[in-house]
C-alpha cells in the first residue's frame, strides 16, 4: 500500500511538473495543433493549378500556333507571355513571371510535315517539384496530341484507311494512376511523413525540457522521487500522452484532409508505441547531455531540415552517401517516418517492417543504456559533492 502510495505520488509530482511548465504544455499542444492546422492551409487545393507559361516561337507558322493554343487548352497551363527572344524568356522565369517555357523550334511545320524528327524543348522551375511536374506533364499532353493529330492527316494522305489508323499510330495507350497517391496532390505526398516529425520534434523538445529541468532541481535537493522511479513515469507519461497525440493526428486529422490511410489499428498502435518509446528515451538522454532546457529547441530546429531531407520522402534514400544514410538512422524519426508511410500509406502488413522495428528497438537500448550511465554518473558526482561540503575543515 505504501508503495502504490509513494508510486501515486511521484506520478502526481511528475504530471504537475509538466502540466504547470507553460514551455512544455505550448509545445505538446499549441505546437501540435497549430501544425496540424496551419501547415496544410496553403495546400487545401491539393495540386497546382494552371501554371504560367512563356512560349517563344522561332518559327510562327500555323503548326507552331496551333500548338501553343493546345497547350493554353490543357488544364495545367495558361500561356501568359510569348517573348521575342531566349534572352527575354530567360528574365521572364528569373523573376518568376512564368514558372515554364516553350521553345519551338524554326522550321517545326515543315520538318513535322515532311516526316523529320522535330525538337521542342521544354524548360520549368523546379525549385518547385510539383509545379515542374504540372508544366512538364501539361506540355507533354499538348505535344503528343498535336503529334497524333499530324500523323493522322499524313495517313490519309497517303491513303490509309481510317479504320487502321488508330491503331497505326498509337498501338497502346498509356493511363498513369498514382497507387499511394491517386490525387497527385501535395497534402498526401508530403503531410504523413511531416506529421510523423512534427510529432518527433515536439516530444523531443517536450521531453528533454522536462528532463534538463528536473536534473536542475535534484542537483539543489529539490527532489525526492527517485531518480529511476521519477524517469519510468515520464518515459511512460509522455510515450501515452504523445499516443494520444499520434491516434488524433492519424485519426482526425487524416480524414479532415482526406489522406489515405490503410493500417490496421492494432499494428498503427503497436508501430506507434515502438517509435514514441525510442523518441522519449532520446529526449531524456538529451535531457541529461545539454546543460539549459532551451538548447533542446535549438537543436531540434536546426535538425528538422536535414531530417527531412535525408528521411527518405523528400530525396530518395537510396541516393544518398552510405555513411549519411547510416548515420541519419541513429534518429528516430527517420525509420519512424518510413515506417508509418510504409505502414499507414502504402499499406504493408507489420510483418515486412522488420527493419525499422530492429532499428528502432535498438535505439532504445542504447538510448536506454546511454541515459543509465549519464544518470548514475551524475548521481555520483552529486554525492561526492554533498560529501565534500559535509566534511568539516580544518583551518
Amino acid at each position: 500500500m505504501i508503495r502504490n502510495a509513494s508510486l501515486w505520488g511521484a506520478w502526481k509530482a511528475e504530471l504537475s511538473n509538466i502540466i504547470h511548465d507553460r514551455s512544455v504544455m505550448l509545445v505538446m499542444i499549441g505546437g501540435i495543433l497549430f501544425y496540424a492546422l496551419l501547415y496544410p492551409l496553403p495546400y487545401q487545393k491539393n495540386v497546382p493549378g494552371q501554371q504560367a507559361l512563356a512560349v517563344l516561337d522561332q518559327d510562327r507558322s500555323a503548326l507552331a500556333r496551333q500548338l501553343i493554343r493546345m497547350a493554353d487548352a490543357t488544364p495545367q497551363l495558361r500561356v501568359a507571355a510569348v517573348p521575342q527572344s531566349m534572352d527575354e524568356a530567360t528574365v521572364l522565369l528569373e523573376n518568376d513571371v512564368v514558372h515554364g517555357l516553350l521553345v519551338i523550334p524554326t522550321n517545326f511545320e515543315r520538318d513535322v510535315y515532311l516526316g523529320r524528327p522535330v525538337n521542342i524543348a521544354f524548360a520549368g522551375d523546379a525549385s518547385y517539384f510539383l509545379i515542374y511536374g504540372n508544366i512538364v506533364e501539361g506540355l507533354l499532353k499538348a505535344t503528343t496530341t498535336l503529334s497524333v493529330e499530324t500523323q493522322i492527316i499524313s495517313s490519309l494522305r497517303k491513303g490509309s484507311s481510317p479504320a487502321n489508323i488508330p491503331g497505326e499510330i498509337m498501338p497502346f495507350k498509356i493511363s498513369p494512376h498514382g497507387v499511394f497517391n491517386p490525387t497527385g496532390g501535395y497534402i498526401n505526398y508530403i503531410v504523413p511523413a511531416v506529421f510523423v516529425l512534427i510529432l518527433h520534434q515536439t516530444l523531443l523538445i517536450a521531453a528533454g525540457t522536462v528532463t534538463v529541468k528536473d536534473r536542475a532541481r535534484r542537483l539543489s535537493g529539490l527532489v525526492t522521487t527517485p531518480l529511476r522511479q521519477a524517469l519510468s513515469i515520464r518515459l511512460v507519461t509522455f510515450v501515452f500522452a504523445y499516443l494520444i497525440l499520434a491516434l488524433l493526428y492519424f485519426g482526425f486529422f487524416f480524414q479532415l484532409y482526406g489522406v489515405p490511410h490503410a493500417a490496421p489499428q492494432f499494428a498503427l498502435i503497436g508501430f506507434s508505441l515502438l517509435f514514441l518509446t525510442s523518441t522519449t528515451l532520446f529526449a531524456i538522454l538529451l535531457g541529461y547531455l545539454l546543460p539549459r532546457p532551451e538548447l533542446t529547441t535549438v537543436i531540434v530546429l536546426l535538425s528538422s531540415l536535414p531530417i527531412v531531407f535525408t528521411a527518405g520522402f523528400a530525396w530518395p534514400a537510396s541516393n544518398l552517401p552510405a555513411w549519411l544514410d547510416t548515420i541519419t538512422m541513429m534518429i528516430p524519426a527517420k525509420p519512424g517516418i518510413q515506417g508509418f508511410l510504409s505502414l499507414n500509406q502504402m499499406g504493408a502488413p507489420i510483418q515486412s517492417l522488420t527493419s525499422e522495428i530492429a532499428y528502432l528497438s535498438g535505439l532504445s537500448l542504447f538510448f536506454g543504456l546511454g541515459i543509465l550511465l549519464l544518470a548514475m554518473s551524475e548521481r555520483r558526482r552529486s554525492r561526492n559533492r554533498m560529501d565534500a561540503e559535509s566534511t568539516p575543515r580544518s583551518y
